[in-house]
Order: C-alpha cells, then structure tokens, then sequence
C-alpha cells in the first residue's frame, strides 16, 4: 500500500482533484449566469434563450468569483471553528479540569459557527442577480446583495421564508417517495419545477417589479392548460421524430459506441463469472406491484438522457465517455452473471426500447456539439445556438414519453416474460 501511494502518485491526484474543482466551479458558474439571464430576459419580454447564452459566457468570471468567495468564506469559517474544537480537544486530554470548561465553551460556539454561515448565505443570496441586473462585477454583485437586504429586510425575509418552505416540502416528499421508491422523481421535479421558480421569484424580487413586462409570462397562462399540453405534446413527439429521421449517422455512432461498452465490459471480467442460480420465479423479481420501482427506473434514465445531451455542448467528450460507461455497464453485468440467457431474458425486453432512446439522446448530444463548435468557431451566432438548444429540449421532452414505455416494460413485464421464458 505504501508503494502505491507514491509522491508521482500523490502529484497526480492532487492535479487531478484540482483540475476536477476547477472545470466543476467554471461550469457551475457559466450555468448559474445563464439561468439568471435567461429568467432575467423572460420577465423582460425579450428572448430568453438568446440571453441566457450571450449571459453566461459575459458574466462567467463574476459569477465564478462569487463562487469561490464564497465557498472560501465557508471554509475559512468551518476551518476557524475546527481550529477551536479540535486545540479544546487538546486542552481537555491535558488537563480534564479546565479542559471541560474549554469543551463546553467550544461546544456553546456551534450556534455562532451556524449563524455565521447562514450570514455568509444571506449576504450572498442576491449577488448574482446584483451582477446581471445591476450589470456589476463580483465585489460589486456582492456589495449590491447586501445593500439589497439592508434596503428591502422584508423582500429578504419573505424569500427566505418561501424557500425554506419550499425546500421542507420538497424534503417531506423526497422522503416519501423514498419510501415508495421513486426518490428519483423528486429530483426531477426539482429540476424542472423548484429551481426555476426560485430562480423567477429571487430576480422578480431583485428588479423590484419595475422592469418587469408580465405579458409575455401571462398571456400563455390564459390559454387552457388541457390545449397547453396538448401543443406540447404535439410539439415534442414531432420533434423526436423529426431529429430521428434527420440523424441517423450520429444515432448510429451512438449505438456503435455502447454496443463497444459492452462488449469492452463484458470481456474485462474474463473469467471472474458468477455462479447465478436461476431464480424460481422472476416475476417476482420487482414485487407485485411495483410503482416505486416503475418511477424510479423512468425518472433515473430520462435523467440520464438529459445529462447525456446538454453535456455534449462540452465538444462531445462526455456524451461519448457516459455511451461508454452505460454499455461497460451491461457488459460487465452480463459477464459476472456466468448465464447469458438470463440476462437476456431480463434485458432484453426493455432495452429494445430503453437503448434506441439513449442512443437518440446520445445522437443529441452530438448534435449538439456540432453547433456549440460552430458557435466557438464563430460561424454561428447566439440566436442559432439558442434554437438548437430548444429543439433539444423538445427531443428530451418526446424522449420521457418513451422512457416511461421502457419503464413499464422493464418493471411490469420483464419479470414475466422472463418467468414464461425460463
């Protein structure tokens, strides 16, 4: 173990970890700025899309100054805490009588440890929408924050108490649908429902009502919801078909990379094979009923989907890497089983709905990449690149449709045709 551990070794892990810190705040930062340039522009009336991209790449240094100010206060307050534990710690193995006296001081210091990082939090809250809004710099995004909540304490403390609430309802159904077995779903509304509307509600908030045209937002809202889902559904089932029938060199790229996974997975294991038993009743396998497991599956693979696509934006490296690793995946399952019928009979069924889906998304995320090439090339413009990403959204849309067909199979008849079949 100590030869392992060499300092090369050591080196290389140590870069590696930086580097991985570092592409996570860059990109957490870019995505942060176009999430508030996009809901900015909404509640203008212009182009949401359009700002949020020419938005994301203008604020990207304010925004990952923020964060790393930020994130470097947190540190430097838990640090200073720790500090003081861990010298009480000390004090009290050196000496129990007065070292008690110094633990329980330390211990009366973690209220004040908690209230400093809920400071911290609240000074901090408003500085992205300080920059875009106000058009300021990291310093200036954050002195405009605090000038906001000491202007507005009740605009403050109404937002505050709206996402507490929020994220305590949230938490209550994570916990429930844990239960049930579909946390996943929780994730999903979070992504596509909580965060955008806090995101909303905090710039409202920040542009104190004036610059807002609510038309736009509202004249959507006037038209019946049932009509509402019915375009979108229209519109996103037409998108899917669209793209499919316009891309089948990239969807075949797609099915070529994960057919290599697996079988990359499936001789990696070489002769570590398992002896399976076959189970006396498969259908079993997910219970009688099984909801949880149906929304779990649903939820968990339409998010990998999404993941899968947008990431392509980063030149296709990532969508190209997951293809890779989603196919290792099977490969090494079918490998370890040692019984290649059962795992057909209990993979098949679905993936010849599940696998054409994630290649289509694959297939996106190549798309994708093409135009977020082109654009850093500078043979496209923001407004080009704006309308391919609401395509994609509308291929992902129509690509949830098919992830709950594939969900259904695979947690209602899998099972059972595995069990007529073994």
């Amino acid at each position: 173990m100590r030869n392992l551990f060499t300092p090369d070794v050591v080196a290389v892990l140590v870069f590696s970890v930086a580097v991985g810190l570092a592409a996570f705040v860059l990109l957490q930062a870019v995505i942060h700025a176009g999430r508030v340039h996009t809901v900015y522009a909404a509640l203008q009336g212009r182009r949401p899309l359009e700002a949020g991209i020419t938005g994301a790449v203008r604020d990207a240094r304010p925004f990952v100054g923020l964060r790393i100010l930020e994130y470097g206060l947190y540190l430097l307050v838990t640090a200073i805490y720790g500090l003081v534990v861990f010298l009480a710690s000390v004090i009290y193995a050196a000496d129990e009588g007065i070292g008690l006296f110094v633990a329980a001081g330390a211990a009366l210091l973690a209220p004040v440890w908690l209230f400093a990082l809920l400071a911290i939090a609240a000074v901090f809250v408003f500085a992205p929408q300080a920059v875009v809004i106000d058009g300021r710099g990291t310093f200036g995004g954050l002195k405009g924050s605090l000038g906001f909540v000491r202007r507005r304490p009740g605009a403050f403390v109404v937002y505050v108490v709206i996402a507490f609430g929020i994220a305590g309802a949230v938490g209550v159904l994570s916990a429930v649908l844990a239960v049930l077995g579909g946390a996943q779903v929780a994730s999903v509304l979070t992504l596509l429902a909580v965060s955008p509307f806090l995101h909303l509600l905090k710039t409202g908030i920040y542009a104190d009502g004036e610059r807002i045209d609510p038309d736009p937002l509202l004249s959507g809202a006037r038209r019946p919801v049932l009509a509402r889902v019915r375009d979108g559904w229209r519109t996103s089932l037409s998108s899917l078909w669209t793209f499919t029938r316009r891309t089948p060199g990239l969807i075949a790229l797609s099915l070529a990379l994960f057919g290599l996974g697996t079988v990359g997975g499936y001789y990696a294991v070489g002769g570590f094979a398992l002896e399976t038993p076959l189970p006396e009743d498969p259908s079993a396998a997910f219970g009688p009923f099984p909801i949880g497991t149906f929304a779990l599956i649903a939820a968990n693979n339409w998010l990998v989907a999404v993941g899968q696509s947008y990431a392509g934006l980063a030149f296709g490296v990532p969508t190209a890497v997951n293809l890779l690793f989603n196919g290792a995946l099977v490969g090494l399952i079918s490998g370890l089983s040692g019984d290649l019928l059962l795992v057909a009979a209990l993979v098949v069924p679905h993936a010849l709905i599940e696998v054409p889906a994630l290649a289509i998304s694959g297939a996106l995320g190549f798309h994708l990449a093409r135009v977020g090439w082109r654009r850093f090339r500078g043979r496209s413009d923001d407004a080009a690149l704006a309308s391919e990403l609401r395509l994609a959204f509308w291929v992902l849309v129509g690509l949830a449709v098919v992830f709950v067909i594939a969900a259904f199979v695979e947690a209602f008849l899998t099972p059972r045709i595995a069990g007529w079949l073994l």
